[in-house]
């Protein structure tokens, strides 16, 4: 058998760049340097003998082998997930660990009834929670990063392979530091927004974008931010207001609340999601504490 140089750092960036949709983006999110990246991904092409990717001005494209490549790299990535997984609870004398990754649009009391219903019912597993970008959450389910994920429903958001349920539904409202009760269409044309960087909640900017313009107006963000918490310190300061699910009230600082929009129809899915492939018993036992 011909011998190789691929071993799982070159799945891993490979994968990477897939999901990135380039060299740069991947090691951002890798956080090494773009070289590195560039480097493992041409020495993997030379070992198999074929291109995994197109490139371009605008990014990179797998090619029909790299595609067939890159779906087998997934399936590794995620075995062997698992099996450092299991090695450490043998150590550790648990039964059974389950990964759990959630947007910040589902931080609600909709969850924590499943969880503690979960924890009550197998006492020795152990669960891992997670606060990571829908996006995110589906590329990690690809590679076995986690087991379960807690995200926003979105036409733009599938894949064949990766389940999705449907769990709990919410009307959106605004988060504000005072004012009335809540607010009519017409006002809301002239609130200043803070929003969550599009990189980072593309689905979600996605629907509020849709959600408005049905309304007939185009939303005024005058500022932007990457997580949640900083949102809501800016909101909490005076930059703005932000768009949240209603049922996230109770997760919001003292300082800042969640009023109803009169006449506005948007009302968020959040769905629980899980690969197909990789799916087991004790997945199955924790997502029907959610049914």
């Amino acid at each position: 058998m011909t011998s190789t140089c691929i071993d799982i750092r070159h799945l891993r960036y490979v994968v990477a760049v897939a999901d990135a949709g380039g060299f740069r983006a991947a090691a951002k999110a890798l956080n090494i340097v773009q070289p590195a990246i560039s480097k493992s991904v041409k020495d993997a092409e030379l070992d198999l003998g074929f291109q995994i990717f197109e490139r371009s001005a605008s990014g990179v494209t797998p090619t029909l082998r790299g595609r067939g490549f890159i779906d087998d790299a997934r399936q590794v990535l995620a075995q062997f997930q698992r099996v450092i997984r299991a090695s450490r609870q043998n150590g550790e004398g648990t039964s059974g660990h389950v990964i759990v990754g959630y947007s910040a649009l589902a931080t609600s009391k909709q969850m924590s009834p499943g969880l503690e219903a979960f924890q009550k019912a197998f006492p020795r597993a152990q669960l891992e929670m997670h606060n990571i970008s829908t996006d995110t959450i589906m590329q990690s389910l690809r590679a076995g990063g986690i087991d379960v994920g807690f995200m926003m429903s979105h036409p733009s958001v599938g894949d064949p392979e990766i389940a999705q349920l449907p769990v709990w539904k919410t009307q959106i409202g605004i988060v504000t530091r005072h004012g009335p009760t809540s607010l009519t269409v017409d006002a809301l044309r002239e609130q200043p927004l803070v929003m969550g960087v599009r990189e980072n909640w593309r689905p979600y900017r996605d629907f509020v974008d849709a959600a408005c313009l049905k309304a007939g107006f185009e939303p005024r963000v005058v500022d932007e931010a990457w997580d949640v918490q900083v949102i809501f310190q800016r909101v909490a300061t005076g930059r703005g207001v932000t768009f949240y699910p209603m049922s996230a009230a109770e997760s919001l600082p003292a300082t800042l609340t969640v009023v109803p929009i009169e006449n506005f129809d948007a009302e968020l899915t959040i769905s629980m999601a899980w690969s197909a492939r990789t799916d087991t018993g004790l997945l199955r036992d924790f997502r029907s504490m959610f049914s």
